[in-house]
């Protein structure tokens, strides 16, 4: 290695923005998903995180290697959660009874790795909907123009209450019916909030799952950073949601990439 080229990170210096060379530009990486923890929160219903110690390095050693053996030993935890838990892109099977078929591990990559936008719409709480015509005007505040193939990203202003999780999952607006099939019109393939959920808790007429069910359309909750985006436009996300097969869901690890120069 050059003496003038910069240290790699170590397997352990994890920082959620770096700035990276990718495909002969560079670029600016954010991370937008959440950790998964035992005491993240959790949607009323869904099964909670629990991990516990399967396998230990000493285990290993004393069950499983020679005494010779010049291995420490391997270790490994079990996990049960529910598909919905952290960060995560909600399939179309999950609300839609009747597509079975389009379930996480189905869904094409040009539904995950698009061109993005983001809106703030952080003033509508404590009112419980945001309507179209206030989607319309942070659409206009941001100078933004939504295309099909797009991912919008919209910001209620929840995610400040992550550490708080009765407030955080409580203290929320919902895209209401009309807002939400204006927003599926423009042909975004992908739309994600950092609530845990796109409609408001108190709402059980679920009218943007509804809206997502008929038209076939994914959403993703719990994204995180979503503010740190230094621009509103012109950039992409990339979403890795698990391939569970059959399943309703999954937790995904998220993006957002901007080149640099550009901010």
């Amino acid at each position: 290695m050059s003496g003038d080229a910069p240290a790699l990170p170590g397997p352990g210096d994890y920082r959620d923005e770096i700035e990276l060379d990718l495909l002969g530009r560079r670029v600016r990486l954010l991370e937008l998903s959440r950790e998964v923890s035992e005491q993240m929160p959790v949607y009323p219903g869904h099964v909670k995180v629990a991990f516990w110690e399967h396998l230990t390095h000493e285990q290993v050693r004393r069950q499983r290697l020679p005494p010779d053996s010049p291995f420490a030993g391997y270790a490994g935890r079990g996990l049960v959660a529910s598909e919905h838990l952290s960060t995560h892109v909600d399939a179309v099977w999950h609300f839609n009874p009747e597509r079975p078929d389009l379930t996480i591990d189905k869904l094409p990559w040009e539904h995950l790795i698009t061109p993005a936008a983001w809106v703030d719409v952080s003033d509508v709480w404590p009112e419980t909907h945001i309507t179209r015509a206030r989607l319309e005007r942070a659409f206009g505040e941001a100078e933004v123009t939504l295309r099909p193939g797009m991912t919008l990203l919209y910001y209620t202003g929840v995610a400040e209450h992550w550490d708080d999780p009765f407030r955080f999952l409580a203290e929320y607006p919902g895209l209401d019916l009309e807002a939400s099939e204006w927003l599926l019109d423009q042909g975004v393939v992908n739309v994600g909030t950092d609530a845990v959920s796109t409609d408001y808790p108190g709402d059980l007429t679920y009218p943007n799952h509804r809206t997502h069910a008929k038209r076939l359309v994914v959403h993703t909750e719990m994204v995180a950073n979503m503010t740190r985006i230094p621009r509103h436009h012109g950039f992409w996300v990339l979403f890795f949601p698990l391939r569970l097969v059959g399943g309703t869901g999954s937790p995904a690890r998220a993006v957002a990439l901007w080149e640099v120069g550009e901010e």
